[in-house]
């Protein structure tokens, strides 16, 4: 009897009337085409999900953990050793040999935990559990497993020993009046001890902790005194400056939260000479200015002339050299504004192209004095005040890509007819069948080394997105954020936005794109820039009359995009509608024969991104109407027409120094962020 052979149905039994060889040979050959059809469908088939991607959103994710320890990505078995040790220390039962593989594969201070108590030493214990930090993926589920694996060995901790870990895990939890309850279990009686105990010589971080804990609490009197007592008891060592640094530091923190201004800024100076360079030392000239620039303006100009040789980081005072330029442009102050930009102009900070920008419009408003006029030309190194060179250097000045800085320079291209944004050009060829533009054969070279796919952490962030689990990624995200390289980050970006998650990737990517040597492309700026929601923002703006690129900037400004937020105050959805201004907007849309917005239970749905647009925009037209300047609209669209009105009745400046003069910091910003962010939309999308 002759055996069948069939593939799919048909018979493959047609050479019967062949020879036994030939038979033989064809069948043979028959069954290879078919082991390897069977194959290309098997790998055609969609795959299943990561294990560990798939086991984040699993009521028993161990199986699907246990199974990601095995994957090729390091960061990934990484992350499972994690969750699985996470879940270990909660009593969840694991094998011995997973459990071993935990310890292998764990990263991080899990990793750390395990090995403290392998060695079980309690000076490493103590090390561990100090250093914990806020920023830390899991700090105080592993310092708790620390601590319960060493109460089963015998290994107990001293009183004060105890004290102290509560009260840095108080700390890391942000409860500070805990924290000082925990650190008062160190005083003998009721009395803190004389001297800096032992345990905070050996873990300086005691003394934050302690400092904060004083600070942010109604004990702070105390706190001042003690770190006094402390610091002029303390002895000769060999990190005797860091340990005094801290003490002062923290006193004059605590000082200054008690109004005790002038023994505050006694107190910085004190710590400044000690405070390692970095943002220990910018924080300390940062409280001594701030304490200043509500005082003598004579006082303060010294200190910030003296001070601005040892700034580290710049833009780590714009928000002080931004307050005072409210204050002296309230007070019509232009001497004092062109002093300041005197000490400032060669910083890098964002505020120098805003005093630039407040005295060109000065001189062009005609309110400098004779005096003034010299002065400015005297700064400005010209024969006379000429308000287009100090146009030119708050262009020059604006070159990063926060809202200050970028409002500035679009007011001053503007004014010059220059372009807002300096994009390199990019440097590409184009194929003959196509015409698409492809990179230099150079760049792909180039790309090609530094290629993001290569990196196992860039492809571990990426697995959030393509497994479904973007709802697990961001803290992932923050951890490996300062490993990635620029083009790894650009790609983690582009994967958030297609998530929908668009404060998360511009908070990425405006992270990235500041640091000093980077240089700015169009992909960047369209990340930092998105439009979704393009044709309703589009459509709504037309219908209102307003530009389609104000209303990305406002939208960006007040939601970054994200359609369900709801503010503290109880602002709501993409533009940010207050309840009652929303039931108002709703009446007036519907009595103008718009749609009627107000539900039969009363509501409106403000998440609805189409109604939330339509709205937004109505009510932006409504402003635009009663005040006749977009600028001051934005305002009043922030902080209320009424109290906006008032402001500007008392008020015969212009409207852009009238938003310099008024007092409420988030009206000002608000303003200078949807005005730089619709003149960057304009340039990128609707020149």
């Amino acid at each position: 009897m002759t055996s069948r052979i069939t593939y799919r149905g048909v018979n493959l039994n047609f050479i019967n009337v062949c020879k036994p060889l030939r038979n033989n040979f064809l069948r043979g050959f028959l069954l290879i085409i078919l082991f390897f059809s069977l194959c290309v469908e098997s790998c055609a088939k969609p795959q299943g999900k990561n294990a560990f991607y798939q086991g984040l959103s699993e009521a028993n994710p161990v199986p699907y953990f246990e199974k990601a320890l095995s994957d090729p990505n390091q960061y990934i078995r990484s992350a499972a050793a994690d969750r699985l040790a996470g879940l270990m220390h909660f009593g969840t039962a694991l094998s011995s040999k997973t459990a071993e593989r935990v310890r292998r594969e764990a990263s991080g201070a899990w990793a750390s935990a395990f090995d403290v108590v392998g060695k079980k030493d309690k000076e490493r214990a103590l090390a561990f559990l100090f250093n914990l930090e806020q920023n830390t993926l899991n700090p105080i589920d592993s310092g708790l497993y620390v601590l319960h694996e060493f109460e089963k060995q015998g290994k107990a901790f001293s009183e004060i020993e105890t004290a102290a870990i509560d009260g840095h895990f108080d700390v890391l939890r942000i409860d500070y009046n805990e924290a000082l309850e925990s650190f008062r279990k160190i005083t003998e009686g009721d009395n803190w001890p004389e001297k800096t105990p032992q345990l905070f010589l050996t873990y300086p971080v005691l003394i934050n902790d302690l400092g904060k804990a004083f600070q942010y609490t109604s004990s702070g009197k105390d706190g001042l005194n003690l770190f006094l007592q402390w610091e002029e008891k303390l002895e000769k060592s060999s990190n005797e400056d860091d340990l005094r640094y801290r003490l002062l530091f923290f006193a004059a923190r605590i000082a200054r939260r008690r109004g005790l201004n002038e023994q505050a800024v006694s107190l910085f100076e004190r710590s400044r000479q000690l405070a390692p360079a970095g943002e220990q030392l910018d924080a300390c000239i940062w409280y001594i200015l701030d304490i200043s620039v509500g005082g003598s303006f004579d006082v303060f100009i010294k200190r910030l002339e003296q001070l601005i040789p040892y700034w580290q980081k710049d833009i780590y005072f714009d928000d002080i050299l931004e307050k005072h330029l409210q204050t002296l442009v309230s007070k019509k102050e232009w001497e004092k504004i062109i002093r300041v930009y005197d000490i400032i102009k060669t910083s890098g900070t964002a505020s120098s192209s805003g005093y630039a920008w407040v005295i060109a419009r000065a001189i062009e408003e005609g309110y400098l004095s004779e005096n003034e006029k010299c002065l400015a030309a005297t700064v400005s190194k010209e024969e006379k005040a000429d308000y287009v060179v100090f146009y030119r250097k708050a262009y020059d000045a604006g070159k990063n890509y926060d809202p200050m800085s970028l409002y500035y320079r679009s007011l001053s291209a503007s004014a010059l007819d220059l372009p807002l944004l300096d994009l390199p050009p990019v440097q590409k060829t184009t194929t003959r069948k196509t015409g698409q533009q492809r990179k230099s054969p150079q760049q792909a070279a180039a790309n090609k080394k530094t290629s993001p796919q290569n990196s196992p952490a860039l492809q571990f962030l990426l697995g959030f997105f393509s497994n479904d689990a973007s709802a697990y990624a961001l803290k992932y995200i923050k951890a490996l954020e300062k490993d990635l390289t620029a083009d790894e980050l650009r790609a983690v970006a582009q994967a958030l936005v297609k998530a929908d998650m668009y404060a998360d990737s511009i908070r990425l990517v405006s992270g990235y794109v500041n640091k000093n040597g980077y240089v700015f492309n169009k992909e960047d700026l369209e990340l930092l820039f998105p439009r979704p929601y393009k044709e309703l923002t589009e459509k709504y703006a037309a219908d209102h009359e307003l530009a389609p690129a104000l209303m990305f900037g406002l939208i960006r400004t007040e939601s970054a995009f994200e359609s369900a937020v709801v503010s503290r105050a109880g602002a709501t959805g993409l533009t940010q509608i207050m309840p009652k201004t929303a039931e108002e907007m709703a009446n007036r849309i519907r009595r103008a024969g718009g749609p009627n917005f107000i539900n039969e239970d009363k509501s409106i749905d403000l998440k609805n991104p189409e109604l939330n647009i339509h709205m937004g925009s109505f009510y932006l037209k409504y402003l635009s109407g009663r005040f006749d300047d977009m600028l001051v609209s934005l305002m009043a669209y922030n902080a209320g027409a009424n109290r906006v009105r008032r402001l500007r009745a008392a008020s015969k400046m212009p409207s852009d120094l009238f938003l310099e003069t008024v007092s409420i910091y988030e009206t000002r910003n608000y303003g200078r962020r949807v005005l730089s962010a619709a003149a960057v939309y304009k340039e990128l999308y609707y020149r």
